[in-house]
């Protein structure tokens, strides 16, 4: 097992030296306008969405208040403006992953469920055949599970008939690598994993598997809980598809990424046509005119304010840094474990609580026995602390951890937000 060890903050030559030794999670946070309006809030929910800073209201408000229009669908001003506006923003995109000179192989989509939907309806369905086999973890984001059934019953109603097999989770929370081992074959076309868990906060170890995997299986990444943490690198990571959310990373809810790479650009076929498609019809034939990944994928009016907050918000992780992000919130995660482990009665998920890893990515869950987490969050609700309890999108209630409430943080949770919480707990289970 692998576990690795804002606009407040001024710009100079020396912004990342500075930056990492000036980082003050109070300061981020005068960033955000929700935590002016609710002072005493303690936001611990970040993996499901985090909070907007006012750069990304403001770029939203802006559209709705004084440009909102459709974008490069008339000769008037604000449209070819948009039309920059949203190129632009995809050129932002493709710097935040290493691949500034592949703008064309951004797709923009609805969220990282849009996007991991995407590669079953426009690669799988075009590419699978009969026989082949998809490795996938049943324990993950079950936005990274259903797609793949529901791509086997539609191949299979194309008279093509794939197989499923499973891989699990090693008791710490990383994924079982023996496992994978084991259901690897000389069928396997596709492996479908998290860059990060959603559970468990644990690296997942894309480097291995490829080597486990071999170089011609086709990996689809999952890197929502890893975007906007750390450095999500497509020319690095050796993978094929990247998928993320936008509402992870500080953007607008209902807007997402699509990252496709080299070897998979020219196998896609669209997903829906219409407004903005590349496609004539010749012959009473269907024809694309476009090798561009983005032209192939991208139909009709996109969510324009959404596309356009992404760009603020990427603005504002490399204003205060990425890798300051990540020290602060693997240092926070941390922390909490160890203020965590002496409460009475803790049961740890797999993750660092099981782990014990040097390095956290913001993630930690855990359940007190003899107390309903549902319960617990409730009563943390009440002192304005919000955290995740429920069933955490895992596919069936069969592979889902049992009662385990969830932490996430990001980079305006404090340590005194952690050392609060705890208190707080504290009282609660002693109750």
């Amino acid at each position: 097992m692998y576990c690795k060890a804002g606009d407040n903050l001024k710009e100079n030559p020396d912004q990342k030296t500075a930056a990492k030794a000036a980082f003050n999670a109070d300061l981020v946070k005068l960033d955000f306008p929700v935590f002016q309006a609710n002072p005493d809030l303690i936001y611990f929910d970040n993996a499901s969405t985090t909070q907007k800073p006012a750069s990304v209201i403001e770029t939203i408000e802006n559209y709705y208040r004084k440009n909102c229009a459709n974008a490069g669908r008339a000769s008037y001003l604000w449209s070819s403006q948009l039309e920059a506006a949203l190129e632009d923003t995809r050129a932002a995109v493709a710097a935040f992953l290493s691949v500034p000179e592949k703008s064309d192989q951004v797709v923009f989509t609805g969220g990282a469920t849009d996007s991991l939907n995407t590669v079953t309806m426009a690669w799988a369905l075009a590419n699978l055949q009969d026989g082949d086999e998809v490795l996938l973890c049943p324990k993950d984001h079950k936005s990274a599970v259903l797609p793949w059934y529901h791509c086997k019953e539609l191949l299979a109603a194309m008279g093509k008939h794939i197989k499923i097999r499973h891989f699990d989770i090693h008791e710490v929370g990383d994924y079982d690598l023996k496992s994978i081992k084991s259901q690897v074959s000389d069928k396997t076309r596709v492996l479908v994993m998290a860059h990060v868990h959603h559970v468990y906060g644990l690296d997942m170890e894309v480097s291995e598997i490829r080597e486990i995997v071999g170089t011609d299986v086709i990996i689809s990444l999952d890197a929502s809980q890893s975007v906007g943490h750390t450095k999500v690198d497509a020319n690095a990571l050796p993978v094929d598809f990247i998928s993320f959310s936008g509402h992870k990373m500080f953007a607008a809810p209902g807007t997402g990424v699509l990252y496709a790479g080299d070897r998979v650009k020219g196998q896609l076929q669209p997903l829906r046509l219409g407004g903005k498609s590349k496609a004539v019809i010749e012959n009473d034939s269907l024809k694309i005119n476009s090798n561009s990944v983005c032209e192939i994928l991208e139909s009709g009016t996109q969510n324009i304010p959404g596309i356009l907050s992404l760009k603020p918000a990427i603005e504002y992780i490399n204003k205060i840094g990425l890798e300051n992000i990540e020290a602060h919130v693997s240092k926070l995660t941390v922390d909490l474990w160890q203020k965590l482990m002496p409460l009475p009665n803790i049961e740890f998920a797999p993750g660092i609580g099981i782990c014990a890893c040097d390095k956290g990515w913001g993630i930690i869950s855990f359940r007190f026995k003899g107390i309903s987490s549902s319960d617990l969050g409730f009563a943390l609700d009440e002192e304005k602390i919000f955290v995740r309890t429920g069933d955490h999108c895992v596919w069936n209630k069969a592979e889902a951890e049992p009662d385990f409430l969830r932490v996430s943080m990001h980079a305006y949770n404090s340590p005194d937000d952690v050392e609060q919480f705890v208190q707080v707990l504290a009282d609660i289970v002693d109750s």
